[in-house]
């Protein structure tokens, strides 16, 4: 699989730059033991018939050519063709580059991206007690709390205050349409009857009631209230209902007297009895429940609603920055004192450390046995975006200096072994 044209050659960093030095240092070192070799045979060669020893010397610096030469060929025969020669089963890394891509994978699948493997490590590690120390430690819970108030300005600052509202606004429309009142209602009354605090709604409407009309402000405008009610255009019964009206409300305030200071007052016993029904019908009659539901979707749908619906992002939005924007907001208050408790919890409670680090455990292992074919194609993606060029590079800057040793190791053993074959060749005639 050849890499995209589209594709950049991978930055090289630093690093690079140094093993690229240190690999240059270990060429030139073992070619210089080659180098060396050639010049000791030459020179021994030259002088061999002034002492047996230089037969020696050169049985060791020929051996040492052959095994500096042989190495070298097996080194370089890994990355590139020898001297461009291309050899049958030399350039053997770029040649195989998608093969490596595709075995490198299924190995690093097999040997190291194992549900044993992952287990074994999150249990070594003990994440809860990890956790729960970075949370107690010094100044850590308030750098959290510091660090999720900074981050929520920032996102903030970033979201489309437009789109929010309009979010906001369907999300909660979306919520009061799917509430059902009537079945509610009707379950929260009959709480209230069983309890008997429905009497105590009645009590206060009364109390309100007296208190209004006691004040003579109001007074005019409920006679006016009653006048109208009737909806008689008579101006001689205008006048009478206006000269009876004070009458009236003094009775009214009366009579709302009479029942707030009697328990058994009949007047509560009919209540009770609206209550009821009330509850009756808005549990089980299906007409107050589509009544109510109609009525509820055209509230809904009110232009007001809707709007006062959709600024209620804009507050949300302004009292968030307005404490975000303190030097000690109480967000990041509370989210320190929440990292504290739960630090706490995790230190203090083997429990609830033991089931957090299980359920790393279970999700680490769901991730493996859910994923883990993908690690071997995303590595075997990511080698194939290297052309064999660049791969070649790469591996040898990963491991080149040490292959250099191979050669150097080769010029000493191999003159050594030529060493020896001369000298026992000599022991024995």
């Amino acid at each position: 699989m050849e890499p995209s044209p589209a594709l950049e050659p991978l930055p090289h960093t630093d690093s690079d730059t140094v093993r690229r030095a240190r690999l240059r240092t270990m060429r030139q070192l073992a070619g210089g033991l080659l180098v060396l070799a050639f010049l000791v045979f030459c020179l021994a060669r030259s002088r061999l018939g002034l002492h047996p020893a230089w037969g020696y010397v050169a049985a060791f610096a020929e051996a040492a050519m052959v095994g500096a030469v042989a190495d070298w060929f097996a080194v370089v025969a890994l990355f590139r063709h020898p001297l461009g020669i291309p050899v049958w089963h030399t350039a053997i890394i770029p040649a195989s580059k998608d093969a490596i891509g595709r075995n490198l994978g299924q190995f690093v699948e097999g040997h190291f991206i194992t549900e044993e493997g992952i287990v074994q490590r999150i249990r070594q590690a003990d994440p809860a007690h990890l956790l729960a120390a970075w949370l107690l430690g010094p100044s850590h819970s308030q750098a959290l709390g510091q660090a999720m108030a900074k981050g929520l300005k920032v996102l903030l600052g970033a979201l489309d205050d437009g789109a929010m509202r309009r979010l906001v606004r369907r999300a909660a429309t979306r919520q009061l349409a799917e509430f059902d009142i009537a079945p509610n209602a009707g379950a929260l009354l009959d709480l209230l009857v069983v309890q008997g605090r429905h009497q105590q709604l009645l009590d206060s409407a009364l109390h309100s009631m007296t208190r209004y009309l006691s004040e003579e402000r109001n007074q005019q405008q409920a006679v006016n209230f009653l006048v109208a009610a009737f909806g008689v255009e008579n101006a001689l019964y205008k006048v009478g209902s206006a000269a009876i009206g004070p009458r009236a409300l003094r009775s009214l305030r009366q009579s709302a007297q009479e029942v707030l200071q009697d328990a058994d007052h009949p007047a509560r016993a009919r209540f009770s009895g609206w209550v009821q029904d009330f509850v009756l019908h808005l549990r089980d009659d299906p007409q107050w429940h589509e009544f109510i539901t109609r009525h509820q979707r055209e509230i809904l749908a009110n232009d007001r609603l809707q709007a006062l619906l959709g600024s209620l992002w804009d507050r949300l939005r302004q009292r968030l920055l307005d404490d975000l924007d303190r030097d000690d907001p109480a967000l990041a208050r509370q989210v320190a004192a929440l990292a504290r408790k739960v630090g706490q919890a995790l230190a203090q409670d083997a429990q609830l450390a033991g089931g957090l680090n299980r359920a790393i455990e279970a999700g680490s292992v769901l991730l493996v046995r859910n994923y883990r074919g993908e690690v071997g194609r995303f590595i075997e993606a990511q080698l194939a975006r290297w052309s064999r060029e660049e791969m070649t590079e790469r591996i040898e800057l990963a491991i080149g200096r040490d292959l250099q040793f191979i050669r150097i190791n080769g010029t000493l053993v191999g003159g050594l072994v030529g060493l020896a074959i001369y000298a026992v060749t000599r022991w024995i005639g």
